[in-house]
Formats: C-alpha cells, sequence, structure tokens
C-alpha cells in the first residue's frame, strides 16, 4: 500500500569546483594525498589541485541581498527555470543587460556589495553548467509502502546475522592464529645501533 509519492528535483553541484586563478570551472574526477585531480568542463583537460590553491564548491557559494545571502544553487535553479531549461544572457553582454536578468531571477540582490565581474561570473558558470547537462534536474523518488519496511526488516535482519556470523568466525581465526608456546625472545642489540 503506498502511502505518498514525494518528487524531489535538485542540482548535484558538491563536485563542481571553482579554482582561484583559473578560468571556468572543474569537476571533481579523483583526490590524491596532495592533490585533486579536477577536469575542465570546457575543454575537459584534467589538471592537479594543489592543497595550497584555493577551492570552492559551489554549494558554498552564496550572493549577497538586502537580507540573507542567498546560495548560489538556488540562483543557478531559478535561472534554469527562467530560462525553461535552455540557455540564459549571455555572459559577454553589457552589465546593464546582466544586472536586469539578475534582478529577473534574484529581486533582493544586494548592488552595492555585489560586482559586475561577479554578475558576469554568475552566468559565464550558468553558460558552462548548461553546456555541460549538469543543470538538468535529477528526479528522486520518494515512497514509502507499508509492505516494503516489512521487507526491509526482514533483509536487515538477514545481513545483521551474517554479519554476526563473519564475526564469530574471525574471532576463532584470531584465537587459532596465537601459539600457545613460549613468547619468542628479542633479536640481541649490536653495539653500532642508536640506543645501545
Amino acid at each position: 500500500m503506498v502511502m505518498f509519492v514525494a518528487l524531489n528535483y535538485r542540482m548535484d553541484l558538491a563536485k563542481i569546483i571553482s579554482v582561484t586563478g583559473k578560468s571556468g570551472l572543474f569537476r571533481v574526477v579523483a583526490q590524491g594525498r596532495q592533490a585533486v585531480i579536477a577536469e575542465s568542463l570546457e575543454d575537459g583537460k584534467r589538471i592537479p589541485v594543489h592543497s595550497s590553491v584555493r577551492v570552492s564548491t559551489l554549494d558554498e557559494i552564496s550572493m549577497f541581498t538586502t537580507g540573507d545571502d542567498e546560495p548560489l544553487k538556488n540562483i543557478l535553479a531559478k535561472l534554469f527555470e527562467k530560462a525553461k531549461g535552455g540557455a540564459s544572457v549571455d555572459p559577454k553582454s553589457d552589465d546593464a543587460t546582466l544586472w536586469k536578468a539578475l534582478a529577473e531571477v534574484l529581486p533582493t540582490a544586494d548592488r552595492e556589495r555585489i560586482y559586475a565581474s561577479d554578475v558576469r561570473k554568475l552566468f559565464l558558470w550558468y553558460s558552462q553548467l548548461h553546456k555541460a547537462g549538469l543543470l538538468a534536474k535529477k528526479e528522486e523518488k520518494k515512497e514509502e509502502e507499508g509492505d516494503d519496511k516489512l521487507k526491509d526488516t526482514a533483509k536487515g535482519k538477514k545481513v545483521a546475522a551474517k554479519g554476526a556470523k563473519t564475526k564469530t568466525a574471525s574471532a576463532g581465526k584470531k584465537a587459532g592464529s596465537q601459539s600457545a608456546g613460549p613468547p619468542k625472545a628479542a633479536a640481541p642489540r649490536r653495539g653500532g645501533q642508536r640506543g645501545a
């Protein structure tokens, strides 16, 4: 029996980053010890981004408004809805056109604290994300069914029982690997070693 079905639409921008000193946006591909490997959304070239370089994910960025700051992902979603899934204003347009387009989506934008270059960057990022197909809304279905809950709990019990079996088996292996004989003596020290 289905209780309700809810559809959530959201953009996943957690792996999209902006790198200081580099133009455009990058997708995080892999992570190493000292660097993150990022792929450009423009040309697909991969670059290492070292830990000393300042990086911001698009989920962290917000724009100033006269009230509370608005997260960038919400602004991009509003631009996507306004453009009906198509391209928005050309980022190379004049400042007045860009400000007008931003005001339609974010009427509370603070003109004193937002620079024209930031507005231009917003529309440049929108066009890059649109070309890469990352602005398409992902559909998630959440269903709650009474029968499925019973099946899920039965599956959970089976998994828990399996986990308990493997724990006891591994404990038996550990106990069997320890020998009952006397402990081994430490290797004798030689005069050339430190601490002797």
